[in-house]
């Protein structure tokens, strides 16, 4: 009875709008929706977090199960470029993320995060085609989530990688420890043409998209 309810859990997951194949469209609209609530609620993230970054990654993740869980969603990544006269978003590139869950769950809940990459480390994770491991080691937040909220600003933008969760604090890396992030090709050449790589879009050689502008503006804090 266990292995029945969770397989009709995973398939519930698996059938949301989180998890199924969204175009770089829903991507876009999503990842404003998701930014501008956090940044428009009574814990904003600081803007000098933002001003710093070096990139920034935004998802819906669904987790769910009975005891060993599963979590999948989707996001999209956008890579600022400092130039000689001022910073610029690059367009955004798709990725979907999975993994195991461990704990207690019965059902599913869904969580909307905004990470903040602040090191050309950070932003490598996301520049190959294909699935990778989150490396929470790596980048230096792998522990305790929690011990870094009463880090200075400025500790903070030392930090590779910073983790805000929708409704909930900082975190860390480690947030996502175990999980595969997978690049959506297939999502980005819809996006941009059929023979573009992730790399192309990172390093600014394709078009940024006009919709995604007012994400740009959000991140660059533009009410």
């Amino acid at each position: 009875m266990k292995l029945l309810l969770s397989t009709i859990l995973v398939l519930l997951v698996a059938s949301t709008p989180f998890v199924r194949a969204a175009d770089m469209n829903e991507r876009i609209r999503d990842a404003i929706k998701i930014v501008d609530k956090r940044q428009g609620s009574d814990n904003p993230i600081p803007a000098e977090v933002l001003q710093n970054a070096k990139g920034v990654a935004i998802c819906t993740i669904i987790k769910g199960g009975i005891g060993l869980g599963g979590q999948g969603g989707e996001g999209i990544v956008v890579i600022r470029h400092y130039g000689p006269t001022a910073a610029v978003w690059r367009a955004p590139s798709a990725f979907n993320i999975s993994g195991a869950s461990l704990g207690l769950q019965l059902g599913f809940t869904s969580i909307s995060y905004i990470i903040v990459l602040n090191t050309d480390r950070a932003i490598s994770q996301f520049m190959n085609e294909g699935k990778f491991k989150w490396d929470a080691t790596a980048t230096g937040t792998a522990g305790d989530d929690t011990a870094i909220q009463s880090e200075s600003t400025r500790d903070l933008e030392r930090r590779d990688v910073l983790v805000y969760r929708e409704s909930g604090g900082l975190y860390g890396g480690a947030t996502f420890g175990g999980s595969t992030i997978q690049v959506k090709s297939e999502v980005n050449q819809d996006e941009y043409g059929e023979h573009t790589h992730v790399r192309d879009i990172l390093e600014g050689n394709v078009q940024v998209p006009a919709r995604a502008q007012r994400l740009y503006d959000l991140l660059d804090g533009k009410r």
